[in-house]
């Protein structure tokens, strides 16, 4: 049978002098028949189970300290990485200070750049009010030049009223016999014509037909027009056609040799 100094001393060299006095201080709490009764071989049984844990509490302890060494290691990578992410923001917030200076030069320039498209689009406004006026002014313009050059042509043409009779009847035979004037011809297909020097005439006992026109300045193409949109229309209608044009001046020398090729009297306003 073992006594308590015994079990200390037993104890003694598997354990800590902290679990012995643990141990020892749980048996004598036990009753005094159990702790006498108590052979070697159940000391020993649970000896071997105490080992048992405690090998277990030190292979747990072994598991938390690696795990401990692995979260010790995670925090260390962590904190390496949150130092390089605060690196990177120091650098994103010089960049974003950057920007930011950036974006107030641009807003200032786009400031500047609007008040420029207000004034310029107040200066359009005023030019195209101006432009309006001007159309009006030019619009005004070319009435009173149209309203003069057809005075211009009407005087012309009265002034060939007048002298032409003489003219042809001295230069070719012809002798009108009422008077010339100003009309619209119907064509053969019920078109109406303006004709600017109308008359009829005889020449050598036979009716002729005067049809002429008067151009300020008288060019190739006048007489083109006249040909197509007077003569061409109007020829069927009579027998005999005597074709007059009385202008100021000519636009060129060959136009009075191209009249005469085409058969048309010429007469100039400085011969009434």
């Amino acid at each position: 049978m073992l006594n308590t100094d015994d079990v200390k001393r037993r104890l003694g060299g598997a354990f800590t002098q902290e679990q012995v006095d643990i141990f020892t201080s749980l048996l004598s709490e036990l009753h005094v028949g159990l702790a006498t009764s108590v052979d070697m071989e159940d000391l020993k049984d649970v000896v071997k189970a105490l080992a048992v844990a405690q090998a277990r509490a030190e292979e747990r302890l072994e598991g938390v300290e690696s795990r401990m060494d692995r979260v010790e290691a995670a925090l260390d990578r962590l904190e390496a990485a949150q130092a390089r992410s605060e690196k990177r923001l120091e650098a994103l917030e010089k960049r974003m200070e950057g920007v930011e200076d950036r974006m107030d030069r641009v807003e200032s320039r786009m400031d500047r750049v609007e008040a420029t498209l207000n004034r310029l689009a107040a200066a359009q406004v005023r030019t195209e009010e101006a432009l309006e006026k001007l159309t009006e002014a030019h619009d005004e313009t070319r009435k009173q030049l149209g309203g003069l050059s057809h005075t211009v042509g009407y005087i012309l043409e009265n002034e060939a009223y007048r002298a032409l009779p003489a003219l042809l009847k001295a230069e070719h035979g012809i002798e009108i016999e009422d008077r010339l004037i100003r009309t619209y011809l119907t064509t053969d297909r019920g078109y109406p014509v303006e004709v600017n020097i109308f008359g009829r005439g005889r020449r050598n006992g036979r009716e002729v037909v005067i049809l002429g026109e008067s151009k300020s300045q008288l060019s190739a193409k006048h007489i083109n027009h006249f040909i197509q949109g007077r003569l061409t229309r109007l020829e069927p209608l009579f027998e005999d056609v005597f074709a007059v044009l009385v202008t100021h001046m000519i636009s060129s020398p060959d136009v009075a040799a191209y009249a005469q090729e085409r058969g048309i009297a010429l007469y100039y306003s400085y011969q009434f």
